[in-house]
């Protein structure tokens, strides 16, 4: 640039650079071609812009790379494409405003025109200066002004003659004296019409092609309305003014077509609006929502529900949308209706509507024919991901909560509505409307509807939000809109409480609209007769739903519509319990619904009428519904049969032509009255649920033994489900739709039959026998492992009622098992159910023993420490306060976490949902928990707050600020949830105990009730108040006393026992048996306290702890020596039954719990929380003490094992069918060794060494080439528990004190002693000699070599080369390969890197938890 600010000419300038100045012409040059091409599109649609254009590309190609010219030409092009849009698609033709328009924008085009040739001629005879660049900058700012006018101009045009229609019709309304209801369709368009106003003004124009389409679309409907006006005006001009009927129809259907074509553009627009806003989401964020589970097809934009007639509901309607439009109403509407109302077509309607007005957030359709859409823990996830599509600054917050607690859809519900809807809805800062549909369909037990408790809990957080709901006015929702929290938030309509002749209006209407339309395709004419409308209007009694199932039957494709008309008038009409209505009593759906079945199979006959029980029933029984062609390999019938019934019965059954779309009852009155017997009440079509159910699991059965096999969809090894790309594909193509329904819900048919099961029962054989883990491939890929986990559970109870099936009960209980225990792997891959799952099964279980077979070789092995039976329990890491407690149910555990409750599947221990406080304090630890009696509540105790938990809403329900000391020994609620007793002990130690009442109803908390007990009170629920079980006395118990603790202390009972030889301390009660457990010195006793009879003495292997009784006091279970034992009562006596290792659990354990309805068993030991299931066969651990030692080769190819005081050794080889090898030591074994090829074993007073070959077979030569007698190539005496410490070729052996006695391993050569240095080094006598530990701590005199041990054997490194896990790849559970592929996924007790022994590439060896030994080969 030079100084005078023009532009430099490159050619005149020294120094300039020719490749920047030809950089510069092409920019320039590539702008003009651009504008010189839009200009000559211009040449047939609308010449004066194209001359105008023409004359501002000439001063664009001159003065470009001035800055201001720059900045106004950026966005001209758009605006041109845009306008091109609007010129073409616009038509003059009868428009006098349009005429005008263009020739304004005609006469501003020429004028830029001129300026513009003025200007371009005055730069070829004067030099470029900057005040020119701004005259063109001014220029081309002109004509973008000029262009955008017009653009302003037709939207106004558009509102403005909505207004003139409306002022129109208005006018003309005002004669009328009686037109009400017309008037009120009227202000409703006005409202819109100001919305739509207030859209177009804030518009800046930037529309696409598609939102211009719609404006055009709306003015053209728009003209036709004026022309019908101008009709209407000018016969009431011409006549003059007669008070007529008609008028006001015609008016109000003016008004109607107003509003509707209003709808329909601002409907299309807002979608576009979506679509375009859908299209920017970053495809990271996209992701993480799409991994969200939630309802698919849920929203009012998807499925084939059909919005309100036009002209129908509108009294409904405009109430609804006034409400909508209203912030200052009530934050939440319930439209309460009985069935067959037209609640979901109202809700369709006002959903379409105010999406239409931008106000839409959200919405969910419930349906009880989608398993997920009538799932109330996929409500929120589903609204949140809608919400997040529809506003960014929602998704900003939303998409990071969801990478930091992906979880959060496994919470509870109001976890889930604080963290999903209402903290990313405050930072949105939107105003929104969500509608929730048929609420009532939701599976939903409890009392209140849970949704409703949430909703009232949160909804004055959110004052920009409005809910609206309908549901049937069942018990559990109307309770729900009652609760204090909602009841003055909520605004009420009652469908069926509407005045009669309004709905009788509508029905009408509809009627005649439709039939009309039936009769136009059918090209009937003169039909139907206002007659016949009124008397299906009669009939109808206020029920749209009979209504539609009328016009769905007059519409048959196989009958004549006036044929099926005088059935339906000659149909009975009776009293039944659906659809009896006030308007008329005698009208039912009932008599329809017979009447439809009876027409359309009128003749009687077995054969058939079986085969269309089996249709109708399998599509109202279904768990979710199948499109006709899996109904028919369902069925077993011929597919054109079913679809000859199905169009049959499409009056009640919602039967697509499409045969790829589901096929489900129109209404859900249908099956309620299909499966009723008195309603139903001709057996041919009465559907038995029992029967039918039998029918249906029979039928998956058959499916799935017919189509299963191993490897169906042939995934690659090792493989995540997540990993294969193509995995839909290859699910859509190979599982088809009954295939995968038979898979996910045979169980849900068959524990729900009655009758003769042995065919089923053989079937059922055939699955668990031959099938089960091809299933579980396909349940894996679905994604459905936690409905098999419980499927499984149903199935035990329904066999265990089923006799001579013992087998099966036996069968289905280890499967239930082996799903429930591997549960983690098996939901995110197919293939380790073979890799992972099977290998880690224990050897006596039936899974195992069937499907063993199924595995390649060449998987990775358990080669040492594969558990015998189940019996060692599910674990979880849990490094919490061990504050844990049963359901009253047994479904559920309670656990604390982190100053949170969590709720656990009591199956597997699955993570359910979290109960959070709204402001978390983590650092508080929950002390005790306990469930209400009716399961609904949970009571937690902190150092300072009593809180009450709403389960089924997972939020805080009353929190009480006492501080009630530090020592609570006892948490419990009374029988009836009045009361919640908290047992305290103010010091720990002294005998004064004192119990504190909280009355759950008044918020108050009573005065403490005070008593003595020498050792610690046992209080359990009784009434309505509590009894407690204390002890008197010093050095022994002199009484046991039973208390009833109320507002004072009675007792009830008194025993006394004599002396048991030595101190006594009750440690648990059974208050049902009257019996305790006590710990005496050493010894465990069980007694009956009501005749001091001795029921269990147990004095060996040293104390027990963790005492516990089951709830019949059948069972009882104490902790010894890192063991779980649990006795039996039988005759008359408690005997030892089981024994299970306890994880973690070297010096005690927390608690032990026993579940209060199944045979289960929960205990926290220190890290771990475990769940063991009693009803797997017994299994006999190993005695206390006798612990399994190994030696592994460097080479990994065997290993060498014994038990520790036995002298026979076994060399195992991992080559298949490769006999093991055994030794008879001659010693009682204390340690084993391998270093290099020579096993040493340690004796108490001796130590022997053996040369083993590759094969893992014993040489037996001595260094002088002799063979030796025993096979031992040397042995030494050593003293009384030595110390023994192994190298690469030495061992060295302490004999006392601080002197080490070093032997070649080979020849047993007495080598130099040596003397250790710095501190005394530990001993590693009764421990794998392998596990180096912390040698390299130590410094050695290293003469000739002594324990030349690698430096980096800390930890996991048992020879130098590849290891198989890490520290970071432990912690994820997966044994990987060098390319991250995962080989075998670990149980969570060897996840802990410090029980890694040794590893090589290709071995993994584990001190497995609660001792024992695992070496893995892979």
């Amino acid at each position: 640039m030079s100084r005078e600010g023009r532009p430099t000419e490159s050619r005149g300038v020294s120094g300039s650079n020719p490749d920047q100045s030809r950089s510069r012409m092409q920019r320039v040059t590539g702008v003009t071609r651009i504008l010189l091409d839009t200009a000559k599109e211009f040449t047939d649609c609308f010449p004066p812009l194209k001359s105008a254009l023409g004359g501002v590309t000439a001063l664009i190609d001159r003065y470009e790379q001035f800055e201001d010219v720059k900045d106004v030409i950026k966005d001209l092009k758009p605006q041109l494409d845009r306008f091109k849009q609007n010129i073409t698609r616009t038509s003059v033709d009868g428009d006098p405003e349009e005429t005008r328009r263009r020739k304004e924008l005609t006469s501003a085009l020429e004028e830029i025109e001129k300026r513009s040739r003025e200007l371009l001629a005055k730069s070829m005879v004067a030099r470029f200066a900057r005040k020119d660049s701004g005259e063109v900058a001014r220029l081309v700012e002109r004509l973008r002004e000029v262009i955008t006018h017009y653009q302003m101009s037709q939207r106004q045009a558009i509102y403005d003659r909505i207004t003139n229609l409306t002022s129109s019709l208005d006018t003309l309304l005002k004669l009328h004296e009686k037109s009400p209801g017309v008037k009120n369709d009227l202000d409703s368009v006005m409202a819109r019409l100001d919305r739509l106003y207030l859209e177009e003004d804030n518009d800046d124009g930037s529309w696409d092609e598609n939102e211009h389409e719609h404006r055009v679309k709306l003015f053209d409907t728009l003209r036709i309305i004026e022309d019908n006006w101008n009709v209407l005006y000018n016969r009431v001009n011409t006549q003059g003014y007669k008070e007529s009927q008609d008028d006001i129809q015609a008016a109000s259907a003016m008004a109607d077509d107003i509003r509707d074509a209003v709808i329909d553009y601002q409907v299309a627009l807002q979608r576009a609006i979506y679509d375009k806003s859908c299209r920017l989401i970053d495809a990271a964020d996209l992701s993480v929502l799409n991994s969200c589970r939630r309802a698919h097809r849920a929203g009012y934009q998807h499925g084939d529900r059909k919005g309100c007639l036009r002209g129908t509901r509108e009294t409904v309607l405009n109430e609804i949308e006034w409400w909508a439009r209203d912030f200052e109403k009530s934050p939440v509407f319930w439209l309460n209706g009985l069935a067959g109302t037209g609640k979901s077509t109202i809700a369709q309607t006002v959903s379409e509507r105010i999406f239409g007005d931008g106000l839409l957030g959200a919405s969910f359709f419930c349906s009880r024919d989608f398993e997920d859409r009538s799932d109330l823990r996929l409500i929120f996830p589903t609204l949140a991901f809608q919400l997040a599509h529809k506003y960014p600054t929602f998704r900003s917050v939303l998409i990071p909560l969801l990478r930091s607690n992906p979880d959060i859809v496994d919470e509870s519900l109001t976890s889930q509505m604080e963290g999903l809807i209402v903290e990313p809805l405050k930072s949105a800062d939107v105003w929104t409307v969500i509608v929730i549909d048929a609420l009532d369909e939701c599976k939903d037990e409890e009392s209140s509807s849970a949704i409703l408790s949430v909703l009232g809990r949160i909804i004055e957080q959110i004052p920009k939000v409005k809910f609206f709901i309908t549901g049937r006015p069942e018990p559990r929702i109307k309770t729900g809109f009652r609760l204090p929290l909602l009841v003055d938030s909520t605004g009420v309509f009652v469908l069926h409480d509407v005045h009669p002749p309004l709905i009788n209006s509508d029905i009408r209407l509809f009627l005649k609209h439709e039939l009309s339309e039936v009769a136009r395709r059918r090209r009937v004419e003169g039909w139907p007769s206002d007659e016949h409308v009124d008397m299906l209007c009669h009939r109808a009694a206020g029920l749209f739903v009979y209504a539609v199932a009328t016009v769905k039957f007059l519409d048959s494709n196989t009958r004549l519509p006036k044929q099926q008309l005088d059935k339906v008038l000659n149909f009975p009409e009776h009293t039944a319990h659906e659809g009896k209505t006030r308007f008329n009593s005698k009208t039912t759906l009932d008599s329809l619904y017979t009447s439809i079945l009876k027409t359309a199979f009128s003749e009687e006959d077995v054969e058939v009428d079986s085969k269309v029980r089996s249709t109708i029933g399998t599509v109202v029984l279904l768990v979710n519904p199948l499109p006709p062609s899996a109904i028919a390999e369902l069925v077993g019938l011929d597919p054109n049969e079913v679809t000859q019934f199905l169009t049959l019965l499409q009056s009640l059954l919602a039967f697509d032509e499409d045969s790829s779309q589901p096929v489900k009852p129109f209404h859900k009155s249908f099956p309620d009255f299909i499966t009723d017997p008195s309603r139903c009440t001709d057996t041919r079509f009465w559907v038995s649920p029992k029967v039918l159910h039998l029918e249906l699991a029979m039928n998956c059965l058959r499916v799935m033994n017919d189509g299963l096999e191993q490897n169906l969809l042939s995934l690659p090894d090792y493989a995540l489900n997540s990993e294969v790309e193509d995995l839909e594909t290859r699910t859509n193509d190979r599982i088809s739709n009954t295939l995968q329904y038979a898979c996910r819900s045979w169980h849900n048919h068959l524990t729900k039959t009655e009758g003769d099961v042995a065919d089923v029962a053989s079937l059922l054989r055939i699955f668990l026998e031959e099938k089960f883990l091809a299933w579980l491939e396909v349940v894996s890929v679905l994604g459905a492992v936690r409905g098999a986990i419980a499927g499984l559970e149903q199935l035990i109870p329904w066999l265990r009622e089923v006799p001579g099936n013992e087998e099966l009960l036996d069968t289905a209980r280890d499967y239930s098992h082996f799903v429930a225990r591997f549960s983690e792997p098996i939901s995110v891959s197919a293939t380790h159910i073979y890799h992972s799952a099977l290998e880690l099964s224990p050897l006596s279980s039936i899974v195992r023993r069937l499907y063993y077979c199924q595995r390649h070789s060449s998987l990775p092995r358990v080669a040492v420490g594969t558990e015998e039976s189940w019996g060692e329990g599910i674990i979880i890491p849990k490094g919490h306060h061990p504050s844990c407690t049963w359901s009253p149910c047994g479904q559920f555990i309670a656990a604390q976490s982190l100053g949170a409750v969590e709720i656990r599947d009591s199956l597997n221990l699955e993570l359910l949902s979290t109960l959070k406080p709204a402001e978390p304090t983590p650092d508080e630890v929950i002390s005790l928990l306990a469930y209400s009696t009716d399961g609904r509540s949970i009571a937690s105790l902190s150092g300072t707050s009593l809180v009450i938990w709403d389960i089924q809403t997972g939020g805080v329900a009353k929190e009480v600020d006492h501080d009630v000391g530090a020592w609570n020994t006892s948490l419990l609620w009374s029988l009836d949830g009045s009361t919640i007793g908290i047992v305290e002990n103010k010091s720990g130690g002294a005998r004064t105990y004192f119990v504190h009442a909280y009355d759950v109803t008044s918020g108050a908390m009573h005065s403490p009730v005070a008593f003595e007990s020498r050792d610690e009170p046992h209080l359990w629920a009784y009434g309505t108040s509590f009894r407690a079980l204390t002890t008197e006395g010093d050095s022994q118990v002199d009484a046991i006393n039973i208390f009833e603790v109320g507002s004072i202390l009675t007792k009830v009972e008194s025993f006394h026992i004599g002396s048991m030889g030595g101190y006594l301390e009750i440690k648990s009660f059974s208050q049902t048996t009257h019996r305790i457990s006590c710990s005496v010195s050493l010894s465990l006793i069980i007694l009956d306290i009501r005749d001091s009879r001795y029921l269990l003495k147990e004095g060996k292997g040293g104390r027990f702890s963790s005492h516990c009784f089951s709830s019949d006091g059948s069972l009882f279970a104490a902790f010894q020596n890192s063991s779980v034992h649990i006795w039996k009562y039988t005759s008359g006596r408690y005997i030892k039954w089981r024994e299970f290792s306890a994880p973690g659990s070297t010096y005690g354990l927390d608690f032990l719990r026993f579940s209060p309805t199944s045979p289960s068993l929960l205990g926290f030991f220190i890290d771990f929380l475990t769940l063991w299931r009693l009803d797997s066969p017994p299994f006999h651990a190993d005695p206390v003490g006798h612990r399994q030692l190994i030696g592994l080769s460097r080479c990994g190819g065997y290993i060498v094992a014994g038990h520790k005081g036995d002298s026979i050794v076994t060399i195992t080889n991992f080559l298949p069918k490769t006999p093991p090898c055994v030794i008879d030591t001659g010693v009682a074994i204390r340690t084993l060794a391998l270093t290099g090829n020579i096993l040493l074993a340690l004796g108490p007073k001796t130590i022997a060494a053996w040369r083993l070959t590759e094969e893992g077979t014993v040489d037996g030569v001595l260094a002088d080439g002799r063979a030796s007698s025993d096979n031992t190539i040397w042995t030494i005496s050593v003293s009384k528990r030595p110390g023994l410490y192994v190298g690469d070729q030495t061992v060295a052996i302490e004999r006392g004190g601080n002197v080490i006695h070093a032997y070649h391993t080979e020849t047993g050569e007495v080598l130099k002693p040596v003397r250790k240095i710095l501190r005394p080094f530990p001993r590693l006598w009764g421990t794998p000699l392998n596990a180096m530990g912390n040698l390299h701590e130590h410094e050695w005199a290293d003469q000739r070599g002594v324990l030349n041990c690698p430096r980096d054997h800390r930890w996991g490194t048992l020879y130098k080369g590849s290891e198989l896990v890490s520290r970071e790849t432990l912690g994820e559970g997966w044994v990987k390969d060098p390319e991250g592929k995962r080989l075998l996924w670990l149980p969570v007790k060897w996840r802990n890197p410090d029980r890694i022994v040794g590893q090589s590439c290709t071995v993994l060896w584990f001190d497995s938890v609660g001792g024992g030994t695992v070496i893995i080969k892979f």
